[in-house]
């Protein structure tokens, strides 16, 4: 089996906003705390976010590996899921417990939720396939 077009035109996309702001986020922590509006007081969140950041950068680097590697396709598209998954409930959690976001958070939300609707409905549509 080959990788589809539409897979290698999602997962370009993804590796290339992953990567981009992963290698962003390894250089500047500054720059993508002021992003999504917070501020690095402490030593230990300066390695906070780079730590966060070194993940979007391997699943980039992981989106591009999988456009030439069609084994590893699925396999991203789960990573996805996991991982802004994980992030959603998270932010689900704190609208609970925190209150009701502003509008700078509701954006990250509807960013988050599609990379795991399309990273799902990809990974059901390749595993029906089979």
């Amino acid at each position: 089996m080959k990788t589809l077009k539409t897979d290698k035109f999602i997962l370009f996309l993804l590796g290339l906003e992953h990567l981009g702001f992963g290698l962003l986020g390894l250089i500047s922590p500054l720059t993508v705390s002021e992003l999504v509006g917070f501020s690095l007081n402490e030593l230990s969140s300066f390695s906070e976010v780079r730590a966060h950041y070194s993940l979007f950068f391997l699943i980039g680097i992981l989106s591009f590996m999988a456009i030439g590697k069609v084994q590893l396709v699925r396999l991203t598209y789960i990573f996805y899921v996991l991982i802004f998954g994980s992030y959603l409930a998270g932010r689900v959690v704190s609208i609970f417990v925190d209150g009701i976001p502003d509008f700078m958070v509701w954006n990250i939300i509807a960013a988050e939720l599609l990379v795991v609707l399309i990273s799902a409905w990809r990974f059901n549509l390749l595993k029906n396939s089979k």
